[in-house]
């Protein structure tokens, strides 16, 4: 008989980690739980309701496709069945991408968009797993399959299953943009970030990294695709379409009036740093302008990036930078915690490649970030275990502030700041804030 090639014997060189282990079987669970609960008792079983929120995501873009072809405007338009809050948010061009799914009932598109999103989730574990063979050592099946596991299973990548959305797919575009840069093959990898940009918009802000980078051939291919299906658009469907886009789809797309006075805790599950700074402004200053919002938190994103941008000369140096963008591209506009499955590269990577202090605060962080149960659901659990209410007082001020995600992103954050800059947090600290004043030019 004989053997079996080498990839699929996989044997085990290097260190493993029960830790990481124990972390990547604890997002399993926590989202095979989600699963659990929006499946059962079968999956689409007999007499399912249509109008059910499953699948919404893919029958906004099936619609709005429809009626693009019907040559009438397809921006603020829901389909039947769904509210007015799922209508097509993207450039006109990308809507051409889903007339295929106007020749079938959309449950067969329903079906064929979680199919593709397991595809490309499969794309993402392989090339994470690759990179850690490729950069340290290789890795046995069990990590590889709990690897897996957790982009396929995990409670963010559950929303995109529910919904029929594609952010496993903008995820692949992300990862081969970065491993094609890396790889000096920028032009490539800029193309997939400006493909990425154009389904998701929030995207072209990691062209931040692009200029970190100086990689000139990266951004003139990202704007390339950007401006060119743009260009397409108008050219597609008339100037109309593009303009409304621009005027009234685009502008509302920060929901910032929604913030003002604090973010309420049972409000919409936004994993955004708009949340705890609407609490700080208008606890500060109440009669302060909604658009005071915006502005700060890119501010605050920018002091982050000033942080983790100096000295990327290591690998492990370059994947926090990385890290640090993908966490401000996701986390300073309002997101739903489903885009977090763009952080799998480089966090995972990092998981095992980390060399030096602060790697199990970042494992921790990650665990956290995994328990993603809405604040008013923590709140009511609280409520109904009768616990003092001084206990509740305080946990409905925590998860006021800030949602379980954004806490777990901070702690992970935190812990690539005492990498960076010393093996004592305490000291990490202070040279953090030394690096920030040498930055903005401030003495001390």
């Amino acid at each position: 008989m004989a053997p079996l090639p080498d990839f699929l014997r996989r044997p085990r060189v290097g260190r493993s980690s029960v830790a990481v282990r124990a972390v990547m079987l604890f997002a399993i669970l926590w989202g095979a739980a989600s699963y659990d609960r929006n499946f059962n008792p079968a999956f689409l079983p007999p007499g399912w309701d249509p109008g059910s929120n499953v699948g919404a995501n893919i029958r906004t873009y099936r619609y709005a496709a429809q009626v693009a072809r019907e040559g009438q405007s397809f921006y603020g338009v829901a389909p039947p069945g769904l509210g007015d809050w799922a209508v097509y948010l993207y450039p006109p061009i990308t809507v051409g991408a889903y007339y295929p799914f106007t020749a079938f009932e959309w449950l067969t598109g329903y079906q064929i968009i979680v199919a593709l999103n397991v595809i490309a989730g499969v794309v993402v574990a392989a090339a994470i797993v690759r990179f850690v063979d490729r950069i340290s050592h290789r890795l046995g099946w069990l990590d590889a399959a709990l690897i897996v596991g957790v982009v396929l299973l995990s409670p963010f990548t559950f929303g995109t299953i529910y919904y029929g959305n594609i952010n496993l797919i903008v995820a692949v575009a992300f990862v081969l943009g970065f491993l094609a840069i890396e790889g000096d093959r920028s032009a490539a990898g800029g193309a997939a970030f400006g493909l990425a940009a154009l389904f998701k918009l929030f995207p072209a802000l990691v062209g931040a990294w692009l200029l970190k980078t100086r990689s000139w051939r990266s951004i003139a291919s990202a704007t390339a695709v950007g401006v060119g299906g743009i260009l397409a658009g108008v050219l597609a469907y008339g100037r109309e379409p593009t303009v409304t886009f621009f005027t009234e789809v685009v502008p509302n797309r920060s929901e910032t009036a929604d913030f003002v006075g604090g973010y309420p805790v049972d409000s919409t599950y936004y994993v955004t740093i708009q949340r705890p700074l609407s609490h700080v402004i208008w606890g500060l200053f109440p009669d302060a302008p909604a658009e005071a919002l915006l502005p700060l938190a890119l501010l605050v994103s920018g002091v982050v990036l000033a942080v983790f941008y100096r000295d990327v000369r290591s690998l492990q140096g370059r994947l926090i930078a990385i890290f640090a963008t993908l966490v401000v591209t996701v986390t300073v506009f309002p997101a739903l915690q489903w885009y977090l499955v763009l952080l799998f590269f480089p966090m995972i990577p990092l998981w095992y490649l980390w060399e030096g202090p602060g790697r199990l605060l970042f494992l921790a962080g990650g665990a956290v970030m995994f328990a993603n149960s809405p604040p008013g659901a923590i709140i009511a659990e609280m409520r109904e275990l009768g616990l003092p209410g001084v206990v509740e007082f305080v946990a409905a001020s925590v998860f006021a502030f800030a949602t379980v995600q954004l806490y777990g992103i901070a702690i992970m954050l935190a812990a690539c700041a005492v990498w960076k800059y010393d093996r004592h947090p305490a000291r990490a600290v202070r040279r953090t804030a030394d690096a920030l004043r040498c930055r903005l030019g401030v003495e001390r």
